[in-house]
């Protein structure tokens, strides 16, 4: 036994079979499409299939976190054929492929392979993102692979993969792209790039980047634009605390902390030893490397802390560690890097298996039920999509709108397909992700435009406890400005039809005022015809900017009491309230929304006074004094 498993194994088809092997055993798609269902996230993905299928410019038609080839990744086929998802798979196949022999021990023996199979199996059994992650961190290994190889053709993967990943989904290709450029720069400065290959690099990613935007239908500026407002208001609008589970969240960020302090160490030493070496800079590089995907994770992981996140980090980390086994010169980091797998493995078993449930490794199962659907994936390539139907508005409501054009209000795209509506949507398609001032506005000018929809359908629903109607603030005063109210139906949903001419909305009054957190602050009675909306700014205090950056933004309620003395508390962010909210009347429902469009208030639900409070978890996060100015405006006919 002993004898055999220090055999080296030297056949190349063996590897070559095990890898697919080990390839088609960790890959997670079962089938080569699913079939669209209801529901916020369900709706998103819908909408990216119906944007490629009617050519919507992205970063001009539709803005959103996923890009142009977001939707190979989520495998709800409308626009997108079979055909095209098996490319992607192919693709994904391939590069996940190149990781796993990428990280076999070479010369390689057998039980090398035995290792190397039950570590991937096991981290392939953990809850979590996979696919995503995987063609995001293939080009970073990639480009860090080529510093210590000098094969050209490594740093030509690491370039089109990082091209790639842009268009995928946009925070971890702004990523990507950046340590491309670093890449090209840093192998130029130390020798490895000549001039004239910096310089056709460059030239060559930049064209293929162009070359890609043309042929996705992207406005490229638009789109790197639109994406940087996306991300920079993900941390306030999106964050979700983890009340239950701050041990889970506590043991990833202590690992992360062991690793940051374990990077201080080592630049300490180096700077005492007035070591300035390449290989200095080398694992300088693949520190920082690990450094930011480690990042990446985390806040990927406990930003929006929720089931569907929590796992990111503990799953996904071990890939970032293992930069440091396979790419690090010292050997005291190659054993950090286990040190960092081995703990983020214990992590895993002690706080999160609590959460998710003990790991199994069902090989067998796994075995059979991919040989048993391997026939019907196949199957499946070459076959049709099906459209579905399941009509769920009244026929009073299809017939009104017929094949005129419509969007709907905030989230439920999912309805428009179902219902074999003509969809225009806004650029921003979900209102939960309007989260700023820039983008609210792309959709305010959608709405009052000549390409603007029909029909708008309306609902009044929020995510995450948030005022509904504070989600997209100037979108409704577009809509109130360029749509009438029709029909409401299952007290749900509200037809707004188009106006011929778009109604001046006229500004009355501007005054500014300062009131102080978590003390009620008084709304002014208003001339009939008149409807306030106040601009809220508030400001983080130095722990708040430190918690924001490193966790979460901190956490801030909304009162709302009217003049019956009802109060309503909701979740807000400060993005949110910066951009305006209208505050005359209180809008819980279709009802007081069709009220609030004939009338421009709604009856015995005036706004009395508002309160906004910090949610304390032992450090106060925000400044005491608020700056409101309120703007009082006019509809006019």
């Amino acid at each position: 036994m002993k004898i055999l498993s220090s055999q080296t194994i030297n056949n190349c088809w063996f590897k070559s079979a095990y890898l697919l092997f080990l390839v088609i055993l960790l890959f997670p798609n079962y089938r080569i499409a699913e079939a669209p269902c209801s529901g916020i996230d369900a709706s998103w993905r819908i909408a990216l299939e119906m944007a490629y299928q009617k050519g919507f410019i992205f970063g001009k038609d539709i803005i959103f976190t996923y890009g142009p080839l977001g939707r190979l990744t989520q495998r709800v086929a409308i626009g997108t054929s079979h055909f095209e998802l098996f490319l992607f798979d192919l693709f994904c196949f391939a590069n996940i492929g190149f990781l796993l022999y990428s990280f076999l021990p070479k010369p390689l023996k057998v039980h090398q392979l035995v290792l190397h199979f039950i570590f991937f199996f096991v981290i392939s059994s953990l809850v979590g993102e996979w696919t995503g992650f995987l063609l995001f961190f293939t080009s970073i290994f990639s480009g860090i692979l080529f510093l210590k190889k000098q094969r050209e053709s490594l740093l030509i993967h690491a370039i089109i993969l990082g091209i790639i990943n842009f268009y995928i989904k946009i925070n971890y290709g702004i990523i990507a792209l950046t340590f491309v450029v670093i890449l090209v720069f840093y192998a130029f400065f130390t020798k490895r790039l000549s001039l004239q290959k910096l310089l056709g690099y460059l030239g060559g990613s930049f064209a293929f980047l162009v070359l890609l935007a043309f042929l996705l239908k992207v406005d490229l500026l638009a789109y790197f634009e639109s994406s940087i407002y996306l991300i920079r208001g993900y941390n306030e609008s999106q964050s979700v605390f983890p009340d239950n589970k701050m041990r889970a969240v506590l043991s990833s960020y202590c690992i992360f902390i062991v690793f940051v302090g374990a990077c201080f160490y080592f630049v300490f030493q180096r700077l005492k030893k007035k070591d300035f070496s390449i290989q200095t800079f080398d694992t300088l590089f693949v520190l920082g490397c690990v450094w930011i995907c480690s990042f990446v994770l985390i806040k990927y992981a406990f930003v929006r802390a929720d089931d569907g996140h929590l796992s990111s980090f503990v799953k996904n980390a071990f890939f970032p560690f293992l930069l440091l086994v396979y790419l690090s010169n010292d050997s005291w980091l190659k054993r950090l890097g286990w040190l960092m797998i081995s703990l983020n493995f214990i992590s895993y078993l002690v706080f999160y298996q609590p959460i998710y449930g003990k790991i199994t490794f069902p090989v067998t199962s796994n075995i059979r039920v991919k040989s048993y659907i391997l026939a019907s994936y196949f199957q499946e390539i070459f076959s049709e999509n099906k459209r579905l139907c399941k009509i769920t508005y009244p026929k009073e409501v299809l017939a009104k709108i017929g094949n005129k054009t419509v969007d709907i209000v905030p989230n439920e795209v999912s309805e428009i397909y179902f219902n074999k509506l003509n969809y225009n949507p806004r650029p921003i398609i979900q209102s939960y992700q309007a989260y700023n001032e820039y983008l609210d506005a792309k959709n305010q000018v959608k709405y009052l435009s000549d390409s603007a929809p029909d029909y708008v359908i309306y609902g009044v629903e929020s995510s995450d406890n948030k005022y509904a109607v504070s989600e997209e603030t100037l979108t409704f005063l577009a809509l109130l400005q360029k749509y009438q109210p029709l029909m409401a139906w299952n007290n749900k949903r509200l037809l707004l039809e188009k106006r011929s001419i778009v109604k001046p909305l006229k500004l009355i009054k501007t005054e500014k005022h300062f009131a102080e957190m978590s003390k009620p602050y008084g709304i002014k009675v208003l001339s009939e015809g008149e409807f306030l909306l106040i601009k809220v700014k508030l400001s983080y205090n130095f722990w708040g900017k430190i918690l924001n950056f490193c966790f979460q933004p901190p956490q801030l309620t909304m009162k709302i009491t009217n003049e019956q003395a009802k109060q309503a508390v909701f979740r807000t962010v400060p993005d949110l309230l910066e951009k305006g909210l209208i505050i005359s009347s209180e809008i819980e429902n279709i009802d007081d929304v069709k009220s609030f469009f004939e009338k421009g208030f709604v009856e015995k639900k005036a706004v009395k006074s508002i309160q906004f409070d910090e949610v304390l978890r032992g450090i106060t996060g925000f400044e005491p004094q608020i700056e409101i100015t309120e703007e009082s405006y006019e509809m006019l006919p």
